[in-house]
């Protein structure tokens, strides 16, 4: 297949989105379709550039948005777009945004009849927040995020979340469409302890001042609000209380980083929290070498990729209970699980007091993130692409015959159509040439059809010829005995 995969974020950007359209072109290209990704490009720019051959990366024409900086956007609709997925013969398109880049997908798809596959990656409900920097959240309700979500979702031929807790939440907003839950693969092999060298990983200790003997917890991700890494914050204290030797290491960039450095050194644990920064995609598993156990208080993920890379790189979890992971976690075996921040210092006290715990959680969670592999979720998704080119057909099969079965109301189904020349409303006076005798030859007055009267008629008469062919139809099926 010609698969065209539409967003709005990807590399450089670091994010679970990212990882999941790398993942996927890579393992689709492996099974011998053709990948093409289309993404908003990182700058002003005039054309649609191809900046990638592997996958092939093209990017969109896009500008700054306003209501929710630093992201960008584009128009709608793009006729250059239309072109080049003309051209490429495109089978079916898959996007992964329910903004600017899903619309384009949306009116791309119906300008050239193709189906289209959507992949629902976050909560938008959770994120309000972001829409002016949160100045805006008596108009951007959660409820108004509902509804535009249940509206973008029932267009699509068919959707793809990563857990049942989407799944269930889609189908309370008012969701009908087909809905096919695969949870997102891994390549598990970046992120294995055996790819680095010792000394790799003591060069990047000494760069962020990380001694032997000290122990890390690591979170990894974009650093926004809803990923609740202030929670984690706020227990520093009492984790250094009990764990004298820990330390916390918060590797992204994003909204949220001014405002959680103000809270560590409000509370006097900066010596205790390292912010990295932003690291490269192709260096971060290399970072979560630097972890002896992987920390996260979000519950606004849909499935939560960095819990996956933490797993494959051999680190114990810490993670609260939540619908996304259950499927993942089984507490006290792969992961530990908590309700309550306060429990976060017992958890962590717990892992790194016993070497064994701490070992056996690592070997089980190497277990669990093997069954997630990439080849899995592409022929899952190659499945869901088959599943929706048939109903596409499908569906343009049924429209097609229904064709002539237009509707018409009662009061109008007995008029009877009158030719313009036999209706004296369509007819005016023509005076014929003004010499006398050609007037007495022809009869001095002829009547004439006005303006537009039989383009109108003709009209009127092909849609009378459809209605009568919709009758016959109707009653060809409720005679048919096998109806």
């Amino acid at each position: 297949m010609n698969i065209a995969i539409i967003t709005d974020t990807y590399f450089p950007d670091i994010n679970g989105v990212t990882s999941s359209i790398y993942t996927l072109a890579i393992a689709l290209r492996k099974r011998g379709h053709r990948v093409y990704i289309f993404a908003t490009s990182e700058t002003n720019s005039p054309v649609i550039r191809r900046v990638s051959k592997h996958p092939p990366v093209f990017r969109i024409p896009s500008f700054p948005m306003l209501l929710v900086r630093p992201y960008r956007t584009t128009m709608p609709y793009s006729f250059r777009l239309v072109q080049i997925l003309k051209r490429l013969k495109i089978d079916i398109i898959h996007t992964q945004t329910e903004f600017s880049m899903g619309l384009i997908g949306l009116s791309t798809s119906m300008t050239l009849h193709l189906p289209i596959v959507h992949t629902y990656h976050t909560m938008l409900e959770d994120y309000t927040h972001y829409v002016l920097g949160g100045k805006a959240t008596k108009i951007i309700t959660p409820e108004k995020a509902r509804w535009f979500s249940k509206t973008f979702c029932n267009v699509p031929t068919g959707l793809i979340v990563p857990t049942e807790k989407v799944k269930h939440a889609l189908r309370e907003y008012g969701v009908t469409k087909p809905i096919y839950v695969i949870p997102t693969g891994i390549d598990v092999s970046p992120f294995n302890r055996s790819n680095f060298k010792k000394e790799e990983i003591d060069e990047l200790k000494k760069k962020f001042g990380i001694r032997d003997d000290e122990k890390i917890l690591l979170s990894l991700g974009r650093v926004a609000k809803e990923k609740s890494i202030d929670r984690i914050i706020d227990q520093v204290p009492k984790i250094c209380e009990k764990s004298p030797n820990v330390r916390v290491l918060v590797v992204g960039d994003g909204p949220a980083l001014s405002e959680l450095k103000e809270q560590a050194a409000r509370l006097g644990v900066m010596d205790k929290v390292i912010f990295a920064g932003s690291a490269p995609y192709a260096e971060i598993g290399k970072y979560y070498q630097l972890g002896d156990a992987f920390i996260s208080c979000s519950t606004s993920e849909t499935q939560g990729l960095t819990y996956y890379e933490a797993m494959a790189a051999g680190l114990p979890v810490i993670a609260r209970k939540d619908d996304a992971v259950n499927e993942l976690f089984q507490d006290g075996i792969n992961a530990r699980l908590f309700r309550d921040e306060s429990e976060i210092a017992d958890i962590v006290s717990e892992i790194f007091k016993d070497p064994m715990t701490a070992e056996r959680y690592s070997s089980n969670a190497e277990k669990t993130v093997a069954a997630y592999s990439a080849e899995t979720f592409a022929g899952r998704v190659e499945e869901a692409y088959q599943n929706a080119i048939s109903r596409f057909v499908r569906e343009k099969a049924i429209r097609r015959a229904n064709v002539g079965k237009l509707h018409l109301a009662n009061k109008y189904k007995k008029v009877k159509l009158v030719p313009p020349e036999d209706d004296r409303h369509f007819l005016q006076e023509a005076y014929l040439p003004a010499d006398e005798e050609s007037m007495t030859r022809m009869g001095a007055i002829k009547q004439v059809v006005t303006g537009n009267a039989r383009k109108a008629y003709k009209t009127a008469y092909r849609y009378a010829s459809l209605i009568r062919v919709g009758k016959k139809i109707k009653q060809k099926d409720q005679n048919d005995p096998h109806n």
